[in-house]
This record gives structure tokens, sequence and C-alpha cells, in this order.
């Protein structure tokens, strides 16, 4: 697939050669995004009731269905790595910026005006889109039913988590790169994390806390809702029930499904890997360290879940879910990291069909999570087309469709739903995604700053980026070191002979 577009831009041969990025990062942002449009599309068509009823029937299953079982349940849960790449992505760019002498508040303005537009539209999609107003209308038919509106306003989804970490982070990170900070390293990756294993360990009390506090149960929930237990806390339908200010702060800290508490810790990750990448020469054994790191937390959360603290379903994470979780997503970014960056690979990498590929994804990832209501047009077209055809009466719209035995259905029509995605995006980027959400915060973020970032220019980013290449970094530090070394060694041997 040729994605040389005709631009609306004009690159500049300034531009062509300035845009440095991190192909490992590009890459995962699309990976992230193209795993969490599948799964979620697969848990919206499967029904998991008869896991809550008899979870031995699990070891029942058929192994291929068993594997993929497994990794969808493992991954689906994985919203937070686009969490740890985007802190990642701001925390290096914050930095880099800080570096080059760019002034302190016109950065901390830039993200705080780019954390507010994603939580304007998380907010907004939430409310109105697949699991608001529209999708649910769509769904049932039912169009006089308007608690889907208002109800999600008491819900931390990944956009609202990635919003909230972002103003956070970045009035951190403004503080520590005030008064040439970027060069206190040390301090800041102990700042860093010292907040992240705070968060971490005060989780679990905050969330009893939280739980235990006086809430009132909703006799019966408006919509089907599947896995979750929604007769106490946390759960977006106890919340949204028992709605009030002070019932949307504890959602925020403590309620479904991506709260402050734990993953503010995945946020401050990020940043801390961020800050190493940005320095001119980055940590030599870093993906080692991170891999280490990685394991270690991934055995935490494996010690955690044999003590109990776990959860079987898709509400806020129990400790030894998270850690297990965050493991597993540290473990990918350092991977990554090592795969292209550090083995000198970057730019025979970033050329693969396969790597472009899930960097277009990535250049309008929040545009594709918002419009998870898409997956309902392709859902109604094969409905629809099977009624014609077989003169069977079939509806995908509907939720949890497909129950036990059924599993290679919903993996079916999943496959089809992703395939419909794959097409809309590729239009879409002939178009250097225009009027997508990353277009209009583009242009919001502008207002403070005046400058148009050329993120959305599809020619520029597949085809004129510089890719970072840390082995080459490296090596050439080496050089450098040698020839200072031998410089100094014949400037002492002078001295010696005047002598």
């Amino acid at each position: 697939m040729d994605l040389r577009v005709d631009s609306q831009y004009q690159i500049s041969q300034k531009e062509k050669h300035s845009q440095k990025r991190f192909v490992s990062l590009d890459f995962q942002r699309g990976l992230a995004i193209w795993l969490m449009t599948f799964l979620h599309t697969f848990e919206h068509l499967y029904n998991y009731d008869w896991v809550k009823k008899d979870p031995q029937k699990v070891l029942d299953l058929p192994l291929p269905i068993l594997v993929v079982g497994l990794f969808v349940g493992f991954f689906a849960s994985w919203n937070a790595y686009f969490l740890l790449i985007s802190s990642t992505v701001n925390s290096l760019s914050m930095t880099k910026q800080a570096r080059k002498g760019r002034e302190i508040n016109q950065i901390l303005l830039k993200q705080l005006l780019t954390g507010v537009g994603i939580l304007a539209v998380g907010y907004l999609t939430d409310s109105l889109l697949y699991n608001g107003y529209l999708g649910t209308a769509i769904s049932t038919g039912d169009w006089t039913n308007t608690y889907p509106l208002w109800y999600r306003f008491f819900a931390m989804h990944t956009l609202q988590i990635i919003g909230w970490s972002l103003i956070i982070n970045a009035i951190i990170h403004s503080l520590l790169m005030r008064n040439k900070g970027y060069e206190k390293y040390r301090r800041n990756m102990i700042v860093y994390a010292f907040l992240a294993l705070l968060v971490i360990s005060l989780s679990p009390f905050i969330h009893n806390w939280v739980d235990n506090m006086s809430w009132l149960v909703p006799q019966e929930i408006p919509m089907e809702v599947g896995l979750g237990d929604h007769s106490a806390w946390p759960s977006i339908h106890l919340q949204a029930h028992n709605a009030s200010f002070k019932t949307w702060v504890m959602a925020l800290i403590a309620g479904d499904l991506e709260p402050l508490f734990p993953y503010l810790a995945t946020s401050f990750a990020g940043s801390m890997v961020g800050l190493a990448l940005a320095k001119p020469k980055p940590p030599k054994r870093l993906p080692a360290i991170g891999g280490g790191i990685s394991v270690s937390l991934m055995g935490f959360g494996g010690l955690f879940l044999a003590l109990g603290f776990f959860t079987m379903n898709n509400n806020r994470p129990a400790l030894g879910n998270y850690l297990l979780m965050l493991g597993g997503q540290l473990g990918a970014l350092f991977f990554f990291l090592w795969l292209m960056e550090y083995r000198g690979k970057s730019k025979q990498i970033a050329n693969r069909h396969i790597v472009k590929h899930f960097r277009l994804w990535g250049m309008a990832s929040l545009s594709i999570y918002c419009l998870a209501i898409f997956e309902l047009l392709p859902r109604w077209f094969l409905s629809s087309m099977i009624n014609l055809i077989f003169s069977e009466e079939v509806n995908l719209l509907k939720s949890s469709l497909f129950g036990y035995g059924q599993e290679y259905l919903a993996i079916l029509v999943a496959i089809y739903v992703i395939l419909a995605f794959e097409l809309m995006v590729f239009l879409w980027s002939k178009f250097n995604f225009k009027f997508s959400f990353e277009w209009f915060i583009i242009h919001f973020t502008s207002l403070g700053t005046g400058s148009v970032s050329q993120r959305l220019n599809v020619d520029l980013m597949m085809n004129h980026i510089h890719w970072i290449n840390i082995k080459e970094i490296l090596a050439k530090d080496k050089i450098s070191g040698s020839i200072d070394k031998s410089i100094e060694n014949e400037q002492n041997s002078l001295i010696e002979i005047k002598k």
C-alpha cells in the first residue's frame, strides 16, 4: 500500500530533516489502538455471564479457543498501555522542548490545553457515541432512553485517565524542568519513582475507604451491562445512581474503570521512560534495566493474585491484576525500544509494511478510539446481508450475542469489523485525517502557541522522518570519548617532553 498522498501541506526541506521521532513509540501507539479496537469489538459481542456462574467451564473449552480467550482476557485489560505510551511521549516532548530553551510556561500551556481537549472529547463521546445515547439507541432501538447521556460522566475511561494524567504530569514536569531542571536527571527520576510507588502503595487503602462509604444501591440496572458487580462500589451504574459532586470526585480517584489510583502510577512510569529517552545520551542498559523491572512487577502481581488481590471482571483492577498488567506493558515498551532503536534498526524497521501500517493507525489513535460507534455500521450491514440471503432474523447490533461454545462466531465478526476499520483509516489518511479529533486538538492548542503541528501530514510522517537511532548515538559518543582521550594523552606527552 503506497502511503504517499497529495498533501495539503508544503513540506520544506527544513521540516523533513527536523522531524526526529522514535519509531517504536509511533508503532506501539498504533498497535495499542488496533488491539483495543479488535478486542473491544469481541467484548461487545461476547456474553461472559457463564464465567461468573461456573468458572470451571473455562477448562472445557477447546485448546485453540482457550488460548484465544486467555489472549483476549489479558490484552483486553491493556487500556493503560495507551496511557503508558502517551505519558512517555509527553514527557519526552516536554523535556526536549525545555532543553532547547523554550519557555516552560508555553510548554505547560500547550500540555494543559491538550489535556482539557482530551477530557472534553472523552466525556462527549461517552455521552453520545458507542457507550452513550446514540450507540445504545441504535443497539436497542429505544430512542427514549436518556440515561446513557449522562451516567458515564461518573466513570473513568481511557480518555479521562489520559486527560487527567496529562494535566497532572504537565504540572509536575513543568516544576521539575524550571531552572535547567532537565539536567537533574537523577533527581527527576527519583521524584517520579517515589510518586509511582506512593500511588501504588496508597491505592488499596483508598479503594477500601471509598468502597466502604455509604452508597445507595440501585434497585435495577437500566440497560444490559455484562460483567461486573453493580451492587457495590466500584460500579458505573452505582456511581451514577449516587450522582453528586462528591461521587464524581470519588469516581476520579477510586471508581470504575481506570481511576487515578492506581493508574497515575502508569503515567508516572511513562514519564520516567520519557526522561531517560530525552537525554542526549540515553542510558545504554535501559532496555535491560526496564526488562528487569517489568519481570519484577509481574512477579509481585502474581504474588498478590495468589494472596487474593484479584478481580475476575472488568471493574477497577485489584492490586495483583494491576501490577501484572503494568509489568507486561512496560515489558512490551522496553522490548520494542530494544528491537528498534537500541539495535540500530530504526530506519529499516520503520519502512516495513506492517510497521508503517500501525504507524498510520497511531496518527489518528484518539479518533479511532472515540469512533467505536463505527463498528455498528459493518455489524448492521452484515446483519442485512444475512437476512437478505438466508431469510434469517439476525440482529448483530445487539450486545453479548454469542455465549459459551460460540466463541469462533464472535471472533469472525470481530475480524470482519476490524477490516471495516482498516478501510476507514486508509481512506481518511488520504485527507490527512482532516476534522479528526487530533485535527481539532492541534488547532485548539495552536491558539496558545501560535504554531500548528505537522503531525497529521501523512506524507511527512510516513516518508520524511529522521528516525532516532540510539545505537548510533551511543557509538558516536564512544568514538568522541576515545578521540578526547587520545587528545588528552597527546597533550600529556607533549608536557612530559617539554619537561
